[in-house]
């Protein structure tokens, strides 16, 4: 597992729509009456406000069932506020079955009538395609539709199309431009985005003060991606005095929040002692929250727990399962220590195939470890046909890597002779580079070669 300094993730998180939110209810209440007085026939009107006032008790006594009711009989009325709401309860599963394509659904049907909110939320839903298909225009086209009209959500829903460069031309200054526009109205996500433009120069000159300011007025909203970040900082000493023990405060805000970067550099903490107790248990506990919610890092790091037994009883089987997690999903380290597992038969079958294809893709990574078991299986023939020249390349990047037991491979490659003729100046070049890196072995052959006339120094 690395340490705790891992590096901000580049990628801009999508806007999530909240949960419905439990304060303001009654001011919610009243913006709500104030177009139900325009909407007709009083029996309308009496049965509008007998259902704002339901909403309005439901919420308070946390009842979701009879607040979804409620919502329903307003949208139905063609209520847009109602409906951009019931869209929000069908996404969150709150009081119903959750549902994405209902939830989009009715954040159209608002949306239609120029609700700027549900226009927000479901430009993000095309972008996700999370109850439609994805479709990144019209993502743009409901983003900028809430942006125009002033909504915060939307401008920063346009930013990150400008992030990803989804349905406009990649742009890290406008992405700035609209995050600014949302943070300026309070937004806390948009003020977290705009903190780490900062931070990491992102269509701005790179600004450690004025990242921490954006990024702790994010923070004083209680954004929790703003905390985990603000914690790394305080690790690493960026924009604020290194201080381990406040990169422990900020990242358990975070991780009880549910970030699982922040989970993972909590298992980091816990694991080196640094603001906290030097505690392999709870270093796993915490490697295992962020694990389940698919950070690969963690995947990887609870895999390597198992293997070594460290924080958690060792077990082959589980240190198989959770490789696989993270290899699927691309993680070189994983991908190579799977492959070990399928070599050496460690909590799943043997399957030297197996073993070598998933070398393979560590080593196209650039995994230097890989490297040296993909040219060991075509050196041996083991799992892949034998190739004496496959084996040279695979020796050659590791070896130019550092690697000292590539270096000693190489070395028994050509004294051997890739096509069955020796090369000794070769062999000896490599045997002399791992010995000059203590590899006893290396030193051994090249004793022998010496005796044998083999070796020449000159031609090193």
């Amino acid at each position: 597992m690395s340490n705790n300094d891992w590096p901000p993730k580049v990628d801009t998180a999508v806007y999530s729509p909240p949960k419905s939110r439990r304060r303001g209810v009654l001011t919610v209440v009243l913006v709500l009456l104030a177009a139900f007085v325009l909407l007709g026939p009083v029996r309308n009107y009496y049965l509008q406000w007998s259902a704002v006032r339901k909403i309005q008790a439901a919420v308070l006594a946390k009842d979701y069932r009879e607040q979804f009711h409620q919502t329903s009989m307003l949208a139905e009325m063609g209520n847009a506020d109602a409906q951009s709401n019931l869209g929000l309860m069908y996404w969150h599963g709150e009081g119903i079955a959750q549902n994405d394509k209902l939830a989009t659904y009715w954040w159209d049907k608002a949306a239609e009538q120029g609700n700027a909110d549900a226009a927000a939320w479901l430009s993000q839903a095309y972008s996700r395609g999370k109850g439609v298909e994805r479709n990144d225009q019209l993502a743009l086209k409901f983003a900028r539709q809430s942006a125009d009209s002033g909504n915060a959500n939307g401008q920063y829903a346009v930013g990150r199309l400008y992030a990803q460069g989804e349905g406009v031309t990649q742009s890290d200054e406008q992405a700035l431009y609209w995050w600014r526009k949302a943070a300026d109205q309070g937004n806390a996500e948009a003020a977290f985005v705009v903190g780490r433009a900062y931070y990491l120069g992102q269509g701005v000159e790179k600004d450690d003060q004025l990242a921490v300011m954006w990024v702790r007025k994010a923070v004083d909203k209680g954004e929790p991606n703003a905390q985990s970040l603000l914690g790394t900082w305080y690790s690493l000493g960026h924009g604020v005095g290194q201080d381990d023990r406040l990169a422990f405060e900020w990242w358990t805000k975070a991780a009880a929040a549910g970030v699982p970067e922040a989970q993972y550099s909590m298992a980091n903490a816990y694991e080196l002692g640094k603001g906290i107790g030097k505690d392999d248990a709870q270093s796993f506990v915490w490697l295992v929250k962020a694990a389940e919610q698919g950070y690969v890092p963690a995947q990887s790091a609870v895999a390597y727990a198992y293997a070594t037994g460290r924080g958690v009883a060792k077990s082959d089987a589980e240190a198989a399962s959770w490789w696989l997690k993270a290899a699927s999903h691309g993680e070189a380290y994983a991908q190579m220590s799977l492959g070990i597992a399928y070599w050496t038969g460690a909590g799943l079958a043997q399957n030297d195939a197996n073993a070598v294809s998933w070398w393979l893709k560590a080593a196209k990574q650039g995994d230097v470890s890989a490297e040296l078991y993909l040219g060991g299986a075509y050196a041996q023939g083991r799992g892949i046909a034998k190739d004496n020249k496959s084996a040279e390349f695979w020796f050659l990047k590791a070896a130019k890597a550092g690697n000292v037991e590539a270096e000693l491979n190489l070395g028994k490659l050509y004294y051997t002779g890739i096509s069955g003729e020796p090369n000794y100046p070769e062999a000896g070049k490599w045997f002399s580079t791992a010995a000059g890196h203590g590899n006893a072995e290396a030193g051994t052959f090249l004793q022998m070669m010496k005796e044998k006339g083999q070796f020449d120094s000159k031609t090193l």
